[in-house]
């Protein structure tokens, strides 16, 4: 079985090219653009991976990150974003968060990540 990840960015070309990448390497892919379109998405069916934008409209991607982890302490989260500076250094040692790479991101560090996390 394939593993199940959910992709959730408010920039819908980043959500396809990274749907695509990781569809090309064997993973089922969800994605979303807003952490309700998320939520909807994660309540019925548990992830094996959340990607996850910080700055998304409303609510950030840490509170999403909380949620993912609220609903299945064991899924793994990705933190990504193009926020800067060393406030980003203090996001990223969040308990919820796993993994973070900075935008733009090379994606065989991307993808060597989701390895770990997930086995397609």
């Amino acid at each position: 079985m394939a593993g199940y990840i959910l992709v959730v960015d408010d920039e819908p070309g980043i959500r396809h090219m990274l749907q695509q990448v990781l569809a090309e390497e064997g993973f089922e892919v969800e994605t979303a653009g807003s952490v309700p379109e998320a939520l909807e998405k994660l309540v019925p069916a548990p992830v094996d991976l959340a990607i996850v934008d910080l700055l998304l409209p409303g609510v950030n991607g840490l509170e999403l990150a909380e949620a993912v982890r609220m609903l299945d302490p064991g899924t793994p989260v990705m933190l990504i974003t193009a926020y800067g500076t060393g406030a980003f250094e203090r996001i990223t040692s969040h308990p919820a968060i796993d993994f973070y790479l900075h935008k733009p991101f090379d994606l065989d560090r991307f993808l060597e990540l989701v390895h770990l996390c997930v086995t397609p």
